[in-house]
């Protein structure tokens, strides 16, 4: 039988889907130019029983938070289906296509709106993709693999030519997502030649309003033995009393050997991303991090703060 741990060749490739209607599967990459505080993501989502594809790409600096006011955003809603136009090749009718130079490692990435931008990445990484623990939050129906690593190349954006050379993650995942039902969630990530980290949250109940860290991973160095599941531990964020979203992130945490891991991060910048019943504010970070060893070093990574809407705006406007 397969193993639903193990990412295999095929699962580069779109899956022959179950009955349910809202199947869905997401291919999603990262990128940042932190010396400018530039952060951007490639995103496709694909309903083959619906037939549709949504997705784009938003790139966003220092200069604005909300989507229509970014440097880069284009997010459509229901295109056509993908294509498989040969091995390893699929097509995003998002203007988005996604070439496997090694499968589950390396991939050319290439993304032109057919007006303003043009991206061509690479993405490299030295692990295999990391599977979210059965059963866990968000994702307890579907198969969910984050992995991060290298991505460099460039993006042209009204002319300007901007290197991109950074640690990024990327995800994949197919399953049930559905568009009402959504609860708060932390996806913190921080990234570097020889230490990643990621970590899922959601609120513990408490009157200070912390977080527990559920599920994720630390992976040091590329041996057999790199990766570590995260078992336990807490998240305490710092919030603009006005917009409601992370400006600090302070976090400590344990994985499956037993080593404990604290990590702070300072803003760069953000976006709001806007979904049907949820927003989610993707910000960019710089960390700072201390192993078990008492080593410490800084890692540029990302936070994307999940809220139900209804809930934000309690946040936004607890008197009401």
């Amino acid at each position: 039988m397969d193993d639903p741990d193990l990412f295999t060749a095929a699962d580069d490739s779109l899956h022959t889907p179950s009955d349910n209607f809202y199947e869905t599967e997401t291919y999603w990459f990262s990128f940042f130019v932190p010396e400018r505080a530039i952060g951007g993501w490639l995103y496709a989502s694909v309903r083959q029983n619906a037939g549709v594809t949504a997705g784009g790409m938003w790139l966003w600096d220092a200069t604005s938070a909300l989507p229509w006011e970014l440097p880069f955003y284009q997010n459509f809603d229901h295109l056509k289906p993908p294509r498989e136009t040969a091995p390893g090749r699929i097509e995003f009718p998002i203007g988005l296509s996604v070439q496997v130079v090694e499968p589950g490692r390396s991939y050319d990435l290439v993304f032109d709106d057919r007006d303003r931008v043009e991206v061509k990445l690479r993405f490299e990484s030295t692990y295999a993709p990391v599977p979210l623990r059965s059963g866990a939050p968000p994702y307890p129906r579907a198969s969910h693999f984050d992995q991060t690593g290298r991505t460099y190349g460039t993006v042209v954006l009204d002319g300007e030519r901007i290197d991109v050379d950074c640690y990024a993650m990327r995800d994949r995942s197919w399953g049930p997502r559905y568009e009402r039902g959504y609860r708060r969630v932390g996806y913190t990530w921080a990234s570097s030649a020889d230490l990643s980290l990621l970590t899922y949250t959601a609120p513990d109940g408490s009157p200070t309003g912390g977080e527990h860290i559920h599920s994720g991973y630390v992976r040091r160095g590329t041996g057999p033995d790199a990766v570590s599941q995260v078992t336990d531990g807490r998240r305490t964020v710092k919030r603009d009393p006005e917009q409601g979203w992370i400006t600090g992130i302070d976090m400590e945490f344990v994985d499956a050997v037993g080593r404990r891991t604290t990590a702070s991060a300072e803003t760069l910048s953000r976006m709001v991303l806007p979904g049907s019943t949820s927003i989610c504010v993707n910000t960019s970070l710089r960390w700072t991090v201390t192993d078990h060893t008492g080593e410490t070093v800084v890692l540029d990574g990302e936070d994307q703060d999940v809220w139900p809407i209804a809930e934000w705006r309690l946040l936004r406007s607890p008197k009401q």
